[in-house]
């Protein structure tokens, strides 16, 4: 690592990244699977808004005399078409149903006021929107209740104010959104880029360990400037990957929302950046070294499935993450070595991590990098010239003391 010549590992990194992007994985991930679930998601939303404007029919016979009245004084525009019938023709609703007049009929009663019970029938209940029923006659019956309990309109409108908590710090600043959202996205960033370069990555290694074009790159490079230079190169491909899908997403964002709320600032971009960069090139070692030692493709598997759930666990409970973000077992997670990024990252997004923590987790994070940094790169020069056989723990062993 002494001889260590910066313009191999470029020449490496160049060579890995163009070679990737050319290729048809990538474009598939970065452009069709997202489309996909761009195209899901527009399926979804265009099914909801329609299904929020379809206008049901629906009859009703008022046993309390006072109750459609009040309805037709509080709807201007409505997707609940009421038709009022007396209670001496509620016998003959069932067959309006079945014959297709109305979707289905309810009976309103004093009943339905103090309980909150409303008796709907129809002839198939899966085939009615019940979202337009309880949204158009939740409110209503509410304001209605009120009204014949005698309360003044603006009682009323007291009752029905929502509760709305704002949220202030102690210093007076407002909490800026930016600050909140960025760390979150560099730790699922993160999370990203070492699942799917870091797959690529280990399985690169093996390929090429298959094949024997590893004996030609080692003739001219050394083990640590092709370690070094794949992690780079795949690390770049990442970035290149996460930079259309943020300008694509912001670009679509953009259409329901001002993003401009964001306000991003550049000094917001330091801390998660310095995360993500050391918590990548940490766990990217972890795969090239595994990559190395292993034989074939398919006998890695089992083990790959171990070293990806190294960056995945934060994100399995994240949600204990956030509620306790503070908490001593996610402190003690956080200067974890292959938690440390994941962890802190989405913890900053939780709340406001104390300078001396930030420093220490950060530290922590930086010489984790270095050995484990070092340690691959002695796995990966014991391994990827090891053809007949897998590494196993003695050979490993051996591996690390000849390097000593």
């Amino acid at each position: 690592m002494n001889n260590t010549r910066w313009s191999n590992i470029k020449r490496v990194a160049r060579w890995e990244f163009i070679k990737a992007l050319k290729s048809p994985t990538f474009l598939v991930l970065t452009f069709v699977v997202p489309l996909l679930m761009v195209a899901v998601g527009g399926i979804s939303y265009l099914t909801q808004t329609i299904g929020s404007d379809q206008t049901v029919t629906v009859a009703l016979v008022d046993e309390t005399e006072d109750f459609y009245t009040f309805w037709q004084d509080q709807q201007h525009q409505s997707n609940l078409n009421l038709t009022l019938y007396p209670t001496s023709e509620q016998h003959l609703l069932e067959d309006l149903v079945l014959e297709g007049e109305y979707e289905g009929y309810m009976i309103f009663s004093e009943e339905t006021l103090s309980t909150g019970h409303l008796p709907f029938y129809a002839e198939d209940i899966r085939s009615v929107n019940h979202d337009v029923i309880y949204r158009e006659l939740e409110s209503v019956i509410s304001l209605h209740r009120m009204q014949r309990m005698g309360l003044a309109p603006e009682q009323i409108a007291a009752v029905g104010t929502p509760l709305r908590i704002d949220v202030r710090e102690l210093s007076g600043e407002e909490i800026n959104i930016a600050g909140l959202i960025l760390p979150i996205i560099s730790g699922v960033a993160l999370i990203i880029a070492t699942v799917f370069s870091g797959q690529v990555l280990m399985y690169g290694v093996i390929k090429e360990k298959q094949n024997r074009i590893v004996e030609i790159l080692l003739s001219s490079i050394s083990s640590f400037e092709l370690m070094v230079g794949k992690i780079l190169g795949f690390g770049l491909l990442s970035l290149t990957q996460m930079a259309i899908w943020a300008t694509v997403g912001i670009i679509v964002a953009g259409s329901f929302f001002d993003v401009d709320i964001l306000q991003f600032e550049a000094h917001q971009f330091v801390l998660p950046l310095l995360f993500f960069i050391f918590g990548y090139f940490m766990l990217a070692s972890l795969f090239a070294a595994v990559g190395a030692t292993m034989k074939e493709a398919e006998g890695s598997s089992q083990i790959h499935g171990l070293v990806i759930m190294i960056p995945m666990l934060p994100m399995f409970i994240s949600g204990q993450l956030f509620m306790s973000p503070n908490a001593l077992w996610v402190r003690i997670l956080s200067h974890i070595p292959p938690f440390i990024p994941a962890t802190v990252l989405l913890r900053m997004g939780a709340t406001n991590l104390p300078v001396w923590e930030v420093a220490s987790t950060l530290v922590a994070l930086t010489i984790s990098t270095i050995v484990i940094t070092i340690f691959g790169a002695r796995v990966f020069k014991g391994g990827i010239m090891q053809y007949d056989r897998a590494v196993n723990l003695r050979d490993l062993k051996a591996i690390l003391a000849k390097d000593k």
